[in-house]
């Protein structure tokens, strides 16, 4: 930091260097202004909040959430403050060795930064006859949850519900419009004060609101849904576990997620609302396009991860050892979501000290054309404890088999209920022999592999999983269970 510039510039100037994607640059600066001591003391937390950024893009799950934790108790603004903490317990997700009742335990302290504040006063009576039901997004464009919501949303019998999406990002893109052309009422509502955004969800006389966001993009989302804006509200589909919020009475389940509900239930603030299957899966236009080709024979078998390397813990890279052990011949493919190649240096460096065959490892950042990847691919293998649900999905419908883990707990857990939904529960692994096991079994028999492959679109096409006419009559009727539980009387 130059004398005539001030500690707000170097900030400034940090946070764009974050950007231009230079990350170690970017932390020797932070490193620099923290050790010069010149930014006060009541700002400290933005110091914090940079280094929560930096690891993030390095794919250090664990400084990442240390970074983000110092950040919120440092800040003295509210509103930043429940920002840090939602990326807080976001990052802690990805930690292998955190237990589930102190994740639980964890999500419980976040009504605390809540405290005080008295949510919208209740409503007067709608006019209306129809269920209204509206969604609450950070954006309402293409990402891999709205491969998940794009057909619930657009699914729903108009002639028993009226349905509202509500975005806080000007965003919009091929994707938005579609959810318009279906007959969704699409609301903006970026750059309006919370209490605005809540009001304009109140003025719609919105009966059940649906949070797609929970603790992701900053808990954005939350921090409406905290002003209880509908009588009810659910949690799911964009986010995977208890939000820790009164205001949100319950959240997206099924038997595979959380086979123990009474067991479970004391981790969640909300109540947990069953359907068949939690996730309901509409691949894009380009995806039904594709077309794998056949596994051309006497190739090495090829192992992917074709998501957020964030997720590659430590017992995975165990198992993915073990696995390239016994199959001397296979390669691994990984493949990040962000076009970063620090990021990808830092993954191949973790690799390497975990005693992986480096040469038979390739790591690279994202790219566009990543659908011709999963034809690559012969067995993606999923991460634990935060596994995929979108990545996973689309593997098994690109005609890649997944080998997944059910974990112990609701998020960790949601791999296996989608690829349960995809009727693929003989790849669902309970540890770390059976994972291995699963892998090698696959690989162990390529002509067996090749047809399995070839198989696999129209086994999940004709799966639960992409049932979306079963789905939204399940979701239109348990939503209608709790809307009468609730008070709400009788629906149409």
């Amino acid at each position: 930091m130059t004398q005539k510039e001030t500690w707000k510039e170097h900030l400034a100037g940090v946070r764009q260097t974050l950007r231009c994607g230079r990350i170690a640059e970017a932390r020797a600066a932070l490193d620099a202004l923290r050790g010069a001591g010149v930014v006060p003391e009541p700002e400290q937390w933005r110091i914090h909040e940079l280094y929560g950024a930096v690891f993030h893009d390095l794919a250090d799950a664990e400084g990442a959430a240390a970074a983000y934790f110092r950040a919120a108790a440092a800040d003295r603004y509210l509103r930043s403050q429940r920002e840090h903490f939602s990326n807080y317990l976001f990052a802690l997700h990805y930690l292998p060795n955190l237990a589930a009742d102190e994740l639980a335990g964890q999500h419980r302290r976040y009504a605390l930064l809540f405290r005080g504040e008295a949510p919208l006063p209740p409503r007067v009576p709608p006019a209306h006859t129809r269920l209204r039901i509206g969604f609450l997004s950070p954006d309402f464009v293409r990402s891999s949850s709205s491969f998940f919501y794009a057909g619930l949303l657009t699914g729903l019998d108009r002639t028993r519900f009226s349905v509202y999406a509500y975005s806080l990002s000007m965003r919009e893109d091929a994707f938005s419009s579609s959810l318009a052309d279906s007959g969704v009422t699409m609301r903006c509502l970026a750059g309006q004060s919370l209490y605005e955004q809540a009001q304009a969800v109140r003025r719609d006389e919105i009966d059940i609101l649906v949070d797609l966001g929970g603790h992701s993009a900053g808990g954005m989302t939350l921090m409406v849904t905290a002003l209880r804006p509908a009588p009810v509200q659910i949690c799911g589909i964009g986010w995977f576990d208890t939000t820790g919020l009164d205001a949100v009475d319950a959240v997206l389940a099924d038997p595979v997620m959380d086979p123990e509900p009474r067991a479970d239930g004391a981790r969640f603030s909300e109540k947990l609302l069953y359907l068949p299957q939690a996730f309901c899966f509409r691949p894009s236009a380009k995806m039904r396009r594709f077309r794998r080709p056949p596994r051309r024979p006497g190739s090495p078998v090829v192992f992917a991860s074709l998501q957020n390397v964030m997720k590659i813990s430590r017992p995975v890279l165990d198992c993915w050892r073990r696995i390239l052990d016994d199959v001397s011949e296979a390669r691994l493919f990984v493949q990040d979501t962000m076009r970063l190649p620090e990021r990808c240096a830092a993954v191949r460096e973790r690799m390497a000290g975990a005693g992986l065959p480096m040469e038979r490892v390739m790591v690279r950042p994202g790219r566009d054309g990543y659908l011709e990847d999963y034809s690559r691919a012969d067995i993606l293998l999923d991460t634990f404890p935060y596994p995929g649900g979108a990545s996973a999905a689309t593997a098994l419908y690109m005609g890649t088999p997944v080998v997944g883990w059910a974990g112990d707990h609701h998020s960790a857990r949601l791999g296996a209920s989608v690829l349960s939904a995809a009727g693929q529960q003989d790849c669902v692994a309970s540890d770390a022999e059976e994972y291995v096991r699963l892998a090698l079994r696959l690989a162990g028999d390529t002509e067996k592999l090749a047809v399995r492959q070839q198989a696999l679109r129209e086994a999940v096409r004709r799966s639960p999983l992409m049932d979306e006419e079963g789905y939204c009559r399940s979701f239109m009727q348990a939503c209608c269970r709790l809307w009468q539980q609730k008070g709400g009387g009788e629906v149409l």
